[in-house]
């Protein structure tokens, strides 16, 4: 396997404690500007000054973030003026390593079932044994192509 994608997947799963909480964050029905906004008891229109933009682009930009279609500088230049930090991350799921084990797994019974179809049309049948997917990972398996068919 490629040392230099496992050595991003192993500082990425460094971060997996730290980060993995962060899919516990609320979804606020309003949002997270409009929640802030007001649990700081600013009015649009004070908010709207601080952005230098108009109280009514202040409830579109609130409503953009409701809908999910607001850029990313946005929401930055936003938390700024409410005196936040804008935290944007992919959490995964799980750690990534486990992902990559999983994937060569699935990849290698794929493979190996196919060939094994065959065989077993041919009177040949074998076993898929653990040994054998070890084995055929080692030999024939590159995780640069694990994805081109999923």
């Amino acid at each position: 396997m490629d040392r230099t994608l496992r050595s991003t997947r192993q500082a990425v799963d460094r971060l997996h404690k730290t980060t993995a909480p962060l899919r516990g964050l609320p979804k606020f029905q309003h949002g997270w500007i409009a929640t802030i906004r007001n649990a700081l008891g600013m009015t649009q229109k004070s908010f709207g000054a601080r952005l230098e933009l108009p109280k009514q682009r202040v409830s579109q930009l609130e409503a953009r973030e409701r809908t999910g279609d607001i850029k990313l500088n946005q929401l930055r230049h936003a938390a700024d003026a409410l005196n936040c930090d804008f935290v944007y991350a992919f959490v995964p799921r799980e750690p990534l390593e486990q992902t990559i084990q999983r994937r060569v797994r699935e990849v290698a019974l794929r493979e190996l079932s196919a060939v094994e179809r065959t065989m077993q049309l041919e009177d040949q049948a074998t076993t898929i044994d653990e040994d054998r997917i070890r084995d055929y990972i080692e030999r024939h398996l590159d995780e640069k192509d694990l994805w081109r068919d999923a």
